[in-house]
């Protein structure tokens, strides 16, 4: 049937490619591939296009295997337990989309713990070594800009890794999850606190919140998950101070509020 349609437009080359609704002329991956596009009698050279179209669908439906190979069974199970909680929030129906998103995040867990054990080793080889002064704190600091490194390498791929099989608005429902939720419950607490905050404001306080977010997921543990959300909450802070709001007052007010409704609900 596939050849049925790529061979439907035999007596035209110029007119459009039936089937495809492209023209053979203009159509890139005839360029790629050699199609004759002013002798459509000659041999066709464009068996190529069917290749590329086949292995493009290979890629988009390959599975995506756990990265579990010489990893401690135990930790590997903890992994994927740590990974189902975040996926089971986005009511995934799909069993086998479920499980290669389930993979790509479990994967990261892994790949991240991999980055710092090596920075980690590094470290401890370089404290145990001869070096000493400033040769000892170049490689030092060579061992944490190696280790940044991987991370931007990583933190992007994550994301185009997740791309392949859920949304926008589904990847950022992964990030939350990594990072306890931190920035909906800090959003809400700064408005909550502050209900005369303007739009502009608003979406300042939201941007920060989400660029520390994507600190966070790369974070080695939830101590310095939270510390990446620290940094922001205190520009944020500053921020909003300089906008003129008196956080001292805005917060006792905001407490006092708290407190009412407590005392409305007994």
């Amino acid at each position: 049937m596939i050849f049925k349609i790529i061979f439907k437009n035999k007596t035209n080359s110029k007119a459009p490619f039936r089937g495809l609704g492209v023209n053979k002329a203009n159509f890139l991956p005839f360029k790629m591939f050699g199609v004759n596009n002013t002798n459509s009698k000659a041999p066709f050279r464009g068996l190529g296009v069917v290749i590329f179209l086949f292995l493009m669908l290979s890629m988009s439906v390959s599975a995506v295997e756990l990265d579990s190979k010489n990893r401690d069974t135990k930790y590997v199970q903890s992994i994927v337990e740590r990974s189902q909680k975040n996926v089971e929030k986005l009511a995934l129906k799909d069993t086998i989309l479920y499980r290669n998103v389930l993979n790509i995040i479990a994967n990261k867990y892994f790949t991240l713990n991999d980055i710092y054990t090596k920075r980690d080793t590094a470290i401890s080889q370089i404290k145990r070594s001869t070096l000493a002064g400033e040769a000892k704190n170049s490689a030092m600091q060579a061992a944490q800009n190696e280790k940044e490194a991987a991370l931007y390498r990583s933190h992007f791929a994550f994301a185009s890794d997740l791309s392949l099989y859920i949304n926008e608005s589904q990847i950022e429902a992964v990030k939350d999850a990594m990072t306890y939720g931190v920035v909906k419950v800090t959003y809400d607490a700064t408005l909550d606190m502050i209900p005369t905050l303007q739009e502009k404001e608003k979406s300042q306080i939201m941007a920060w919140l989400k660029e520390a977010r994507e600190f966070a997921v790369d974070a080695e543990n939830s101590n310095k998950k939270h510390e990446a959300f620290g940094k922001y909450k205190g520009r944020i802070n500053n921020y909003l101070s300089k906008r003129g709001y008196n956080l001292v007052k805005e917060r006792e007010a905001w407490y006092k509020r708290i407190e009412a409704k407590k005392q409305n609900i007994k």
